[in-house]
């Protein structure tokens, strides 16, 4: 299981939000939808076609930060 955690200042998380409702997704899987694109576009990872059966599993925990205008977002991808 592999664990990331990304701080977005507010318009950053605003943008990943408005990106995210338009894909009818919660924001921390677009985010892990934007990164794994990302890494494939770059060639680090294969690019494969997940049927629904083979879709990754996340548990996403988030919390807005006091401060610095921020949000936390931890992914835990989990195994299949």
């Amino acid at each position: 299981m592999a664990k990331v955690i990304i701080y977005l200042r507010e318009h950053g998380f605003t943008a990943l939000n408005d990106q995210a409702q338009r894909g009818y997704r919660a924001p921390k899987l677009q985010a892990a939808l934007m990164i794994r694109k990302e890494l494939q576009k770059l060639g680090m990872i294969p690019c494969e076609q997940l049927t629904h059966a083979r879709r990754p599993q996340f548990l996403v925990k988030g919390s807005r930060r006091g401060g610095c205008g921020g949000l936390t977002c931890l992914l835990e991808f989990l195994p299949a």
